[in-house]
């Protein structure tokens, strides 16, 4: 069952009206106030991570999402989008590129938990290499959670509107986002859900 927000059916109904007819799926929505998004975002290496809620593991991330950029560009960019940064020979002789790595997931209604929580850990996997983060703080559901390493943080913080495109609300208004502590050299940075409920096909 594949997750949507409000804002993507409406965009996809108006252009299907726009074409050649509308999408025409059953639609189950639930309010947002159920759901918590945990992301993590670094710009150095992420080979795969397990995300736990209160000792309890809810997501294994081994997709991790590629954002690029050359340095003559305003946005990151998918990496299956942006064919520049995709030329290796131009990153390394003609431009620098910089990259954001990023893997979440949603947790919710489906996920048959209670997501108000006071812990959460996150097992870090760089190749052979791990990494522990423990952040025992509350978190209550509708809100986005971007978990940040620290050596990333004041790049990241320094972005006023959203630098990643196609754009997702959980990159949203870095600048302004709620900052919510350090812990294991990584750091927490919250923003509101976007949208009042969270709509699936059924």
């Amino acid at each position: 069952m594949q997750k949507k927000s409000k804002i993507y059916l409406a965009l996809t109904t108006a252009i299907c009206g726009l074409f050649c007819g509308c999408y025409d799926g059953e639609v189950e929505c639930y309010d947002s106030r159920e759901y918590l998004i945990i992301n993590i975002l670094s710009a150095t290496n992420i080979d795969s991570a397990i995300i736990s809620i209160n000792e309890s593991q809810k997501c294994y991330l081994n997709k991790i999402r590629l954002y690029a950029k050359l340095e003559s560009e305003e946005f990151f960019y998918d990496e299956g989008v942006n064919k520049n940064v995709t030329d290796i020979e131009r990153c390394d002789s003609v431009e620098k590129c910089f990259f954001w790595k990023s893997a979440g997931c949603i947790l919710g209604h489906s996920d048959k938990i209670d997501i108000d929580t006071n812990y959460i850990s996150i097992l870090l996997f760089d190749g052979s290499q791990e990494k522990i983060i423990s952040i025992d703080k509350p978190f209550s559901s509708n809100n986005m959670i971007n978990i940040i390493p620290e050596s990333d943080t004041a790049e990241w913080f320094g972005y006023k509107e959203n630098p990643i495109r196609p754009f997702f609300d959980v990159f949203d208004s870095p600048a302004s986002s709620n900052r919510a502590g350090c812990y294991d050299g990584y750091c927490v940075a919250m923003l509101p859900m976007a949208d009042n409920d969270f709509c699936y096909d059924k």
